[in-house]
């Protein structure tokens, strides 16, 4: 009976020591599965980091391009105005030229109407396709006038007014002086990035054809 008790006792201490190694085995086991599941998360969640950090600075270079293409538009829009009325210098130079330049300036400032009016308001010559030339002549006339009036009495005149509609269309009049007479160049156009000095590449080339004998 005593070497039966002792190896039946050595037998469950056996049994116990299995068991409980058995037992701390798959413990650590899932410990290291956990352990793995959360480096892996760890690794999951530091690559959706990087991500969104690439999308958020992609964004903002988007935003930062965008924002210098708007600042710079009306500049690029002059240099091409004033590069494309350079080719056709030569076309230019008497009064009866002014129709086909008024057309050029329209097609390449892309402008529905251009209107070249004395201070008195009356038309002196418009592109082809220009419509409500009288209503069109008077309100540079007014428009002229406001600017004498900003100015004041030492004031310094402004050279052009731009006025924008509920339909999104601008007028740009530009009022300048061919020897003693002050004229108003108008134009009226639906692209947004017009500038205030759009017209201004155009205005050497009619001083040229109103001078210039027929």
């Amino acid at each position: 009976m005593t070497i039966f008790a002792i190896a039946s006792g050595l037998g469950a201490a056996i049994l116990l020591l299995t068991a409980g190694y058995l037992c701390g085995a798959r413990m650590g086991a899932e410990a290291r599965e956990r352990l793995r599941q959360q480096a892996l998360l760890s690794v999951a969640d530091l690559e959706q980091l990087k991500a969104q950090n690439r999308q958020r600075t992609t964004e903002q270079d988007r935003s930062l391009r965008t924002t210098i293409q708007h600042v710079l538009a009306p500049l690029v829009e002059r240099e091409r105005i004033s590069l494309d009325l350079a080719q056709f210098a030569g076309s230019v130079g008497q009064r009866r030229d002014l129709v086909p330049l008024l057309d050029k300036v329209a097609a390449v400032g892309r402008f529905e109407t251009i209107l070249l009016a004395n201070e008195e308001g009356l038309p002196l010559a418009a592109n082809s396709a220009a419509v409500h030339l009288e209503r069109l002549a008077a309100a540079s006339t007014r428009l002229a006038l406001v600017a004498d009036q900003i100015a004041g009495e030492h004031g310094v005149a402004p050279l052009s007014v731009m006025l924008r509609d509920a339909s999104d269309a601008t007028t740009l009049c530009r009022v300048f002086r061919v020897q003693d007479q002050k004229l108003t160049l108008t134009a009226v156009s639906s692209d947004s990035r017009l500038a205030s000095v759009a017209l201004d590449p155009a205005l050497a080339k009619i001083e040229m054809a109103l001078w210039t004998p027929s």
